[in-house]
């Protein structure tokens, strides 16, 4: 007999006569996903700018038109799960500081550029990303679409290709990593996804190929030269090693001695006198880190100055600029929302990043309990992680509206959908032994 469900509080009313064993549910063909590859590939890879004239055809609306119409003639509902609730709540946040906000004009296009299209990205995710094999194929996906970003990365480091300045790359023209620090972002959450990802690729040559992408991320990180990547970085491949001890011991562990080894010997002397600025501001010939600092002591003393609603949705540089601040954005999310949005919207905001992760966290651990739930269970780890390198990525980044956490906060839903189908399956018990005949 299945038993409740109580993981996440997973509540839709479609979900009962889907109760089989999640092997041997049939996957039907979906418009919907493919459309939602599509616009996956144009967000990393950005293919308007590889090939003139394509920007013309507008390739990402026309991915997420066909992904949209397609979900809508299904019928489907996407699932109300703890941190769906919290995604809404957010959004509703948003919507609340615009009539009060300093530039109401500004945030109502804010809302419907940025965060809008992020919510519905993250309620079709969540929706039609339904079985084990579409969840590895959009992660497997993303990991392959990210090596573009990076592999362009590591040739401007080689080439000299670097900014105004001299000293950093500039990018890779696509929404996610246009400039270093949103490369390094967005390499160390696909990272994190890709990790999880590993140990369910069983063909070798897949896995050498998976590993090729993984290093080729990483070096991404490094050519961003982007310190909250590095710091970023460093926290991911902690958790992975404690997250991997469990399973793989000693042999996991020699994994990341193996990296950081690796790391600090090929690492350019360039890029560790960068990182030594972390630790002494003074030392930073480009006065970012300062700049960083007197930018987030601004923030604090708008929450502290509007509480209740914010300044209104995305209108912390402007209200800067006019008091004759810098054309910055304040380099932490949690602090813009603050800014943005009052106390309230930057503890939802929290509080959505923290249920994104207690939920990948709890699948791993109670699907890890299960022979039959290793695989999603390592896919939850890997989500786990990409969780952890948003959060703490958005420490150092001005991103709380866009695509960055959206993506594994959906597949985090995806997940606990998934498990939940799988805890509603009875196990099967071994035949008993036949009794001996007298």
């Amino acid at each position: 007999m299945a038993h409740d469900l109580t993981f996440d509080d997973i509540r839709f009313p479609s979900a009962a006569p889907e109760a089989t064993a999640l092997r041997t549910r049939p996957e039907e063909r979906s418009v919907a996903f493919w459309g939602l590859m599509m616009f996956t590939f144009v967000l990393l890879v950005s293919p308007q700018t590889l090939i003139p004239g394509l920007g013309v055809l507008m390739p990402a609306k026309i991915a997420m038109g066909i992904a949209i119409g397609a979900y809508l003639l299904s019928g489907r509902h996407f699932p109300v799960t703890r941190t769906v609730q919290w995604a809404i709540a957010f959004v509703g946040a948003a919507i609340m500081s615009i009539p009060l906000g300093f530039w109401p004009g500004g945030s109502v296009s804010t809302f419907f550029n940025v965060v809008a299209k992020s919510l519905v990205v993250f309620l079709l995710i969540a929706s039609v990303v339904d079985t084990p094999r579409r969840l590895k194929t959009l992660i497997a996906w993303m990991v392959a679409c990210g090596t573009v970003a990076a592999l362009h990365a590591v040739q401007q480091y080689l080439s000299g290709a670097l900014d105004a300045r001299g000293e950093r790359i500039t990018g890779y023209e696509s929404p996610l990593a246009s400039n270093p620090n949103d490369l390094a972002l967005t390499m160390n959450i696909l990272l994190g996804l890709g990790l999880g990802l590993l140990p369910v690729v069983r063909e070798r040559s897949r896995r050498m190929l998976l590993v090729a992408a993984m290093s080729l991320l990483l070096a991404g990180v490094v050519a961003s030269f982007s310190r909250g990547g590095f710091v970023t970085l460093g926290v991911v491949g902690v958790m992975w090693a404690v997250q991997a001890a469990r399973t793989r011991g000693l042999r996991a562990m020699a994994t990341v001695a193996l990296v950081a080894v690796v790391l600090a010997v090929a690492a350019p002397s360039a890029y560790v006198n960068r990182l030594s600025t972390m630790f002494d501001a003074e030392a930073d010939p480009t006065g970012s880190a300062g700049e960083r600092w007197e930018v987030m002591t601004t923030a604090l003393g708008y929450i502290a100055e509007q509480p209740v609603f914010g300044l209104g949705l995305g209108n912390s540089i402007h209200v800067t600029v006019m008091r004759g601040g810098p054309a910055r954005e304040v380099h932490n999310a949690y602090l813009k929302t603050g800014a943005e949005l009052g106390v309230l919207g930057m503890v939802i905001y929290m509080l959505f990043v923290g249920s994104a992760y207690m939920t990948a966290r709890g699948v791993r651990r109670r699907l890890g309990r299960r022979p039959d739930g290793a695989e999603l269970a390592s896919l939850a780890g890997g989500i786990e992680l990409s969780v952890v390198a948003f959060a703490v990525g958005a420490l150092f980044s001005p991103v709380p509206y866009h695509f960055y956490f959206y993506y594994p906060a959906a597949l985090s839903v995806a997940l606990a959908v998934m498990a939940g189908r799988l805890e509603a399956t009875p196990r099967e018990e071994p035949a008993p032994a036949a009794a001996d005949e007298a």
